[in-house]
């Protein structure tokens, strides 16, 4: 990055700090309650959350709103959950999505230091690709959603 980029970098940030509350307000919401993603392969996913990752599924129901579709929900902690849809008769949501603008990059998700070794021990043993980065660690879902699994004591 040359000094002028950097210097235009940090300008933008000091703009977007201006939204950053002075007097420590807080949402007006109480957290997420669940995450809606589009699944591929139902089965494939219940065995990589609850297998690998050590997240069970919580229920499976059919979709109020579409009945060909599934509605699966995996537990990610603190009652909150990943719902998983699939729509099998809709041949576009079978194709895996692009990255960029509008797209999640990834999730983090808060473990302890003992449930990540666990974690990446079951990844080991299952061949499943990840990546370490800054002490996370990093893996794609059967869906291609990203996960990063951020050691927190």
């Amino acid at each position: 990055m040359t000094p002028a980029e950097k210097r235009a970098m940090e300008e933008k940030r000091d703009r977007l700090r201006r939204w950053v509350p002075e007097d420590g307000r807080s949402s007006v919401t109480q957290g997420i309650n669940h995450v809606a993603v589009y699944c591929k392969d139902m089965e494939e996913t219940a065995r990589f959350y609850t297998e690998a990752m050590g997240m069970p599924v919580i229920n499976v129901i059919d979709n109020r709103d579409v009945p060909e579709s599934t509605h699966m929900n995996v537990d990610v902690g603190n009652g909150m959950a990943l719902s998983f849809f699939d729509f099998p008769h809709i041949s576009r949501l079978q194709e895996f999505a692009t990255e960029g603008v509008g797209n999640v990059m990834h999730i983090a998700l808060p473990i302890t230091p003992a449930r990540y070794a666990e974690v990446k021990a079951r990844l080991d043993e299952g061949g499943t690709a990840y990546e370490e980065v800054g002490g996370s660690l990093y893996v794609k879902d059967p869906n291609r959603l990203g996960i990063e699994l951020l050691p927190m004591d």
